[in-house]
């Protein structure tokens, strides 16, 4: 696995992993949307006596309570041949391995239940079943935010909250350890060019500072896919074009939270006087290539808002308010995805 620590707080969250990876007690990662929570999972798996198990990760955002329940605790039932059939879990499955459950505050309540009734006892009943099994695995629990919520509104099962989250590591965000920003870049660059059997291009000094001066509000994830779009792009000022049109989409998304008037701009600008690459392009490009891009995401994903929320590396709600911006309107033979909690409707 590869994992970067070149600056003063991930050099302590390393040594923090290292310490809890001796231990076998769960432990809460917290951090924003991409910051890299899932790898310093695997960086305490791959640290521990479990590493030779497996490591597996559950979205405990995206199924119903029913299917999770039965993907993490097992299931048994009659077969078609009126015999008993049973069908592992998760837990089951990776046995003397690790576990993380992302977005675990979004877990429904009655798996919450199970979860900890297994942390308690080390044992699991599947669902339709009576037996006791014994499990031995270690579960880590990862969440981005909106957990006090969950737990006033009481979403979350309190005493299972304060099991998991016996031991906390915070993983910063990537804005706040910019000088790691040239490595990852290279790691993915590296990595993807290797998948495509194409040579990795360099990056220049003014593609680079950029990059530093970028807030990335997607982190890691925004970090991955701007290598992405630039080993295919094979363009400097195309790549910073897109850049500026993430950075706009960002103030975009903070107008339509309500947010606008309220942090610093999304590019960290040089002294007074000085004018990069990044802002010449800024200049030239602001309206339409903000639209461009919009207009672009949706054409990719056939007008699904979500998909184009996602691949913009924007909110839903911040995607339908630059659609009303921008008047932007699907063609008529495509099919449009509507969410039951949209902001208005696109004209």
């Amino acid at each position: 696995m590869y994992f970067v620590a070149a600056s003063p707080v991930t050099c302590r969250l390393r040594t923090q992993a290292e310490l809890l990876s001796q231990t076998d007690v769960p432990v809460l990662l917290t951090g924003e949307a991409g910051s890299g929570k899932a790898t310093v999972a695997r960086l305490i798996h791959s640290l521990s006596l479990r590493s030779s198990f497996q490591f597996v990760k559950v979205d405990c955002g995206a199924l119903t309570a029913e299917l999770l329940e039965n993907d993490l605790f097992g299931s048994e039932y009659l077969g078609a041949n009126g015999k008993s059939e049973s069908s592992p879990g998760k837990f089951e499955q990776c046995a003397r391995g690790t576990v993380l459950l992302e977005d675990f505050a979004a877990m429904p309540r009655s798996v919450q239940d199970c979860l900890f009734k297994l942390l308690v006892t080390r044992e699991l009943v599947r669902c339709g079943g009576q037996t006791p099994i014994p499990v031995d695995v270690r579960v880590l629990a990862a969440r981005q935010g909106g957990l006090e919520v969950a737990l006033a509104e009481n979403n979350v099962n309190h005493e299972l909250h304060h099991r998991l989250s016996v031991f906390q590591l915070h993983v910063p965000p990537l804005r706040e350890r910019r000088e790691e920003i040239p490595l990852l870049l290279g790691h993915f660059m590296n990595r993807m060019a290797r998948r495509y059997g194409v040579p990795a291009p360099r990056f220049s000094k003014d593609v680079l500072d950029a990059c530093q001066r970028h807030s990335w509000p997607g982190n890691l994830r925004e970090l991955e896919n701007f290598a992405k779009r630039f080993l295919a792009l094979g363009d400097e000022q195309a790549a910073l074009k897109e850049l500026q049109n993430h950075a706009s989409l960002e103030l975009v998304e903070r107008k339509a939270n309500g947010a606008g008037n309220s942090t610093g701009p999304t590019i960290i600008s040089n002294e007074a006087g000085e004018k990069s690459s990044l802002k010449a392009v800024a200049r030239n490009a602001k309206g339409e290539a903000e639209r461009s891009a919009i207009r672009q995401a949706l054409e990719e994903t056939h007008w699904n808002r979500k998909a184009a929320a996602r691949l913009l590396n924007i909110s839903y709600r911040g995607l339908l308010y630059k659609i009303q911006e921008y008047r932007l309107v699907p063609p008529p033979h495509d099919t449009v995805f509507y969410s039951p909690h949209s902001v208005g409707q696109a004209k």
